[in-house]
């Protein structure tokens, strides 16, 4: 252990050497992926990776139905959508997460409603989904930040009392369970990321919705393939050369190519055998090393009733313990070599798209559509969701890539410690 100094007072790093990286790709991996570029057969509809990987994602998430995207945020805008959600409507959303969670309700032409989200699990707050209801309300999207699994019988059950649809945003939750189901099957519909950086990775992005409603996995397939109609293609393949080119919906062009296919299936086959198991070993390791730290509030949620899925492992700091704010401590932790980073993005309703309504066109649609929306919800300079105000004082995340070994993960705790040991009012 390094010594009591810190690095960045001029004391030895933690770590000194560079971590491993992710993502990282197997040379079979790698091989894999090339193989639709020396066939040329490299477009969804060309090749017959796209479908296998979708067969493969979906019963390795437990659900009926998987249609892959281009990304997680073409996930979410296509089941938005999907669901007949738009113009009028409302969707209610977490304050605290990334951009494409509120964006994609937008993009649909409707209204995102900002709610809370609880202080020990960064999760959308069920009571505060409560309070935002209003008569436009059509839809909840649950977001399973940082690898915690929200409460969602609690969401579930608000949302059949008030006859809503639920779009569980699993983009940092590949894997995680909610009393032994995995994240993804638990709403009417599931939506993940498959980006870069992400527990699960196509080669840089992609995503995919999971659904068990077949009626909906129609309307999906349609809706990211240009509004085809992809059910009459599927049933005619035989007849490709005659086959009439016909649109039934206004959609977009959200398939996934062949490439990131072959990965998905790749990655597919070392995910519950080396990926998840170290990922959990990973944020094990920290939750015992640092389980009796008092200058941490917070550790991440992690029983047999939720298993999180450990994407990153969230740190909420006891402010009261110490004699530093976030941003002195992040900085020291950062200069003793730890793979640590900023929470991410808890206030949503501040940024400029929507304190200044810059929507689509001139007409700003939809914040200013009078016959659409109601005006006192687009008052986003008005909102103000205090438990997420209070998290981002308080809450930076760790890295527990399964590149990690357990070493390095022993050698983070300890820098921690030394960072919170040097700032900690004691007592």
């Amino acid at each position: 252990m390094a010594g009591d100094r810190l690095a960045i007072e001029g004391g030895e790093p933690t770590i000194s050497e560079p971590l491993p990286p992710w993502p990282w790709f197997t040379e079979e991996i790698i091989q894999a992926a090339m193989e639709p570029l020396r066939s040329g057969r490299v477009n969804y509809w060309t090749g017959e990776l796209g479908m296998k990987f979708e067969e493969s994602f979906a019963r390795w998430n437990g659900s009926k139905y998987c249609i892959t995207t281009t990304s997680g945020t073409s996930a979410l805008h296509t089941a938005v959508a999907s669901l007949g959600i738009g113009p009028g409507d409302e969707v209610i959303v977490p304050s605290y997460t990334f951009i494409a969670t509120s964006f994609c309700v937008v993009q649909a032409g409707a209204i995102p409603v900002f709610a809370d989200v609880r202080r020990n699990d960064h999760c959308i707050d069920p009571e505060d989904i409560e309070r935002k209801i209003t008569d436009r309300t059509a839809a909840i999207i649950p977001v399973h930040l940082y690898g915690n699994v929200c409460e969602m019988d609690e969401i579930l059950e608000v949302a059949e009392r008030h006859d809503l649809k639920v779009i569980e945003d699993c983009a940092e939750a590949h894997g995680a369970t909610y009393k032994g189901r995995k994240v993804g099957t638990l709403g009417d519909v599931g939506c993940f990321s498959f980006c870069q950086n992400k527990t699960f990775t196509t080669g840089g992005e992609g995503g995919a919705v999971t659904t068990d409603d077949e009626d909906l996995a129609w309307r999906c397939r349609s809706f990211r393939d240009h509004g085809y109609d992809v059910e009459k293609r599927l049933s005619l393949l035989e007849a490709e050369g005659t086959l009439p080119y016909i649109h039934v919906r206004v959609g977009f062009n959200y398939r996934m190519t062949e490439m990131q296919s072959a990965i998905g299936l790749k990655e597919l086959e070392r995910i519950d055998t080396w990926n998840l198991p170290r990922r959990r070993r990973n944020g094990e390791i920290l939750l015992e090393e640092l389980r009796d730290c008092e200058e941490i509030l917070y550790l991440p949620i992690h029983n047999k009733e939720k298993q999180n899925g450990f994407y990153v492992f969230p740190i909420v700091l006891n402010l009261e313990r110490l004699t530093a704010d976030k941003k002195t401590i992040l900085e020291a932790l950062k200069a003793e070599g730890l793979p640590v980073w900023r929470e991410f993005w808890p206030q949503c309703y501040k940024e400029r798209a929507f304190t200044e309504h810059n929507g689509f066109g001139r007409y700003k649609f939809p914040f200013e559509s009078k016959e659409y929306t109601d005006p006192n919800s687009v008052r986003y300079e008005k909102v103000h969701c205090p438990n997420a105000a209070w998290l981002e004082e308080r809450t930076f995340i760790v890295h527990c890539y399964p590149t990690l070994e357990e070493e390095h993960m022993r050698l983070i705790a300890d820098g921690i410690k030394k960072v919170l040991r040097h700032y900690s009012r004691g007592g």
